[in-house]
Formats: structure tokens, C-alpha cells, sequence
């Protein structure tokens, strides 16, 4: 039982680890997407270029959702 513990705990511990890096992935994408907000606020864009913007935010929205989908979930507690 115990080394049944231990070796879930290691699992456990080698996600969170995981699951860091994932997260700061993730607040560098945020970071992108606040800069394109602030882009398109301070300064008067066409049409053409609003659309760019929301298609980049919309690309990394859309990772952003895939990576925390990925990695939120330990899968030793799912069995």
C-alpha cells in the first residue's frame, strides 16, 4: 500500500510540474492577447485589420482552451 501511495504521489507530484509549465504557457498566450487588445484600443484600425486581430485572439483563445483541456486533469484520478 504504501509504495502504491508513494508511486502516486510521484505521478501526482511529475503533473503538477506539468501542469506548471502548462499554466505559464498559457499566461504568456494572455500576455499576447492583452497586447493585441491594447494594440487595437490605442490606435484607429481599418476593418482588414480589426479582423487580423480578432482571427490571432481567436487562435489563441482557442489554445489556450486545448492546452488547459490537455492538462488540467491528472489521469491517475480518472481510473
Amino acid at each position: 500500500m504504501i509504495d502504491n501511495n508513494e508511486e502516486y504521489l510521484k505521478k501526482k507530484l511529475e503533473w503538477v510540474k506539468y501542469r506548471i509549465e502548462i499554466l505559464d504557457k498559457m499566461e504568456e498566450k494572455l500576455e499576447e492577447m492583452k497586447k493585441l487588445v491594447r494594440y487595437a484600443k490605442d490606435n484607429d484600425l481599418d476593418d482588414e485589420e480589426i479582423k487580423e486581430i480578432n482571427i490571432k485572439l481567436n487562435r489563441l483563445k482557442n489554445e489556450i482552451v486545448q492546452m488547459d483541456d490537455k492538462s488540467k486533469i491528472f489521469w491517475m484520478d480518472n481510473q
